[in-house]
């Protein structure tokens, strides 16, 4: 992919992915089209009252490119994931840039954000968005990460009863572990870089962690798992201390305004066990 040849203040962007739309949505950036799969929910709302109006221009995986040459844009964020492919079809539409979020944990994501406020001129800006955000997380932060040896546990339902567990170093624990929520150190065994691996509820009561953060959807609930014997005895199952989190927050939006949202909403849960 070549280098682009990207404005000094772009007016008219088109963001490809959600992590993009959420650190244009901390600088208050308003893109004239985003990729939302066909329905405004899949933006937590922190960030559809961020941005206003857009257009849609289809999905994160296929978007439309002909609506997004309508839009006449004078910047395309991509993603090097998902839009590689199509490169030279965006960059003959407008200037394009391509970053890599999908997978990135905590001090990647931030470095990304970095990236998108450098490509937008607004890097002062974006630098000291960070620094609040660091400063709020250092204020969540807990003062004693240990406490009484409970760890919790971050995961995705699916299908036939299985769960995604979100291994150590991806997103969401380091996230948790930024504001020293204790993460279950069996997690480790899980890869980090592709964030999360599958296991059944053998699995997760082989972790038995304390607290339980469940992301779920429309089409990803718990139900699935209530009839099992095997989730019943779980610990945080016992102890009502399984919480269901939003699955656009906690693993698609993924930049500096769910960050905190996350990290707010994970020590609140914990705490009030």
């Amino acid at each position: 992919m070549g280098e682009a040849e990207v404005p000094t203040q772009p007016q008219r962007i088109v963001a490809l992915e959600l992590p993009y739309i959420d650190m244009l949505a901390s600088l208050r950036v308003s893109p004239v089209g985003l990729v939302d799969d066909g329905d405004p929910e899949n933006l937590i709302p922190e960030v559809r009252s961020r941005i206003g109006e857009w257009e849609s221009v289809g999905s994160r995986s296929e978007p439309n490119l002909e609506q997004i040459a309508k839009l006449e844009p004078d910047l395309i964020i991509a993603d090097n994931d998902r839009h590689a492919a199509i490169y030279d079809e965006l960059s003959a539409i407008a200037p394009t840039v391509v970053f890599t979020a999908r997978y990135a944990g905590y001090e990647k994501t931030l470095d990304v954000a970095r990236q998108v406020g450098d490509a937008i001129n607004k890097t002062e800006e974006m630098n000291a968005e960070i620094g609040r955000l660091e400063g709020r997380l250092d204020e969540l932060s807990r003062a004693d990460s240990e406490g009484d040896g409970s760890h919790s546990l971050a995961v995705i339902p699916r299908e036939r009863g299985t769960a995604q567990v979100l291994g150590e170093g991806s997103y969401v624990a380091d996230i948790l572990d930024r504001v020293r929520v204790p993460y279950a150190p069996e997690a480790a065994a899980y890869p980090a870089d592709a964030d999360s691996a599958s296991t059944g509820l053998e699995g997760l009561a082989e972790i038995d962690p304390a607290v339980l953060f469940v992301m779920t959807d429309a089409e990803t609930t718990m139900k699935p798992w209530e009839s099992s014997e095997v989730w019943r005895k779980l610990t945080a199952v016992e102890n009502g201390d399984v919480h269901a989190v939003s699955r656009a927050l906690w693993t698609r939006s993924r930049g500096l305004v769910s960050m905190e949202l996350i990290a707010e909403e994970a020590v609140e849960l914990f705490d009030g066990r």
